[in-house]
């Protein structure tokens, strides 16, 4: 039997990090939550997470960061990353695809399966 995937989902605003963990749960992923980035180094420290789902901008790290730094740890870590800011998109999406704000559970599921590999 295999094991459910795990995903770490980053994001500051309160609203959006319940609303994707709600859809994240019911469709079978374990989830795993931080605020911001230096409480997601210490859950990849201390988890298997097969994806890095983060937002950009927040307090602290940047999510570019954040994934510059889970990629250092974790080569095979997948990551997708999401944004309300536009102007945002440049400059660090070399490790995964942007998806921007507002979310759509269909978009967020698809491209979650896809960057699985499923």
């Amino acid at each position: 039997m295999t094991q459910p995937f795990t995903i770490l989902l980053v994001e500051d605003d309160t609203l959006v990090r319940d609303a994707v963990i709600e859809l994240l749960r019911q469709h079978g992923f374990v989830t795993l939550v931080a605020e911001d980035g230096y409480a997601a180094i210490r859950l990849l420290m201390e988890h298997r997470v097969d994806l890095l789902f983060t937002d950009i901008v927040m307090p602290g790290i940047t999510g570019f960061e954040l994934a510059r730094q889970a990629k250092l740890m974790r080569p095979e870590l997948r990551v997708l990353y999401m944004t309300g800011h536009a102007e945002q998109e440049k400059g660090g999406l070399r490790y995964g695809k942007l998806l921007l704000k507002p979310l759509r559970a269909n978009e967020i599921l698809s491209e979650i399966c896809q960057a699985l590999g499923g």
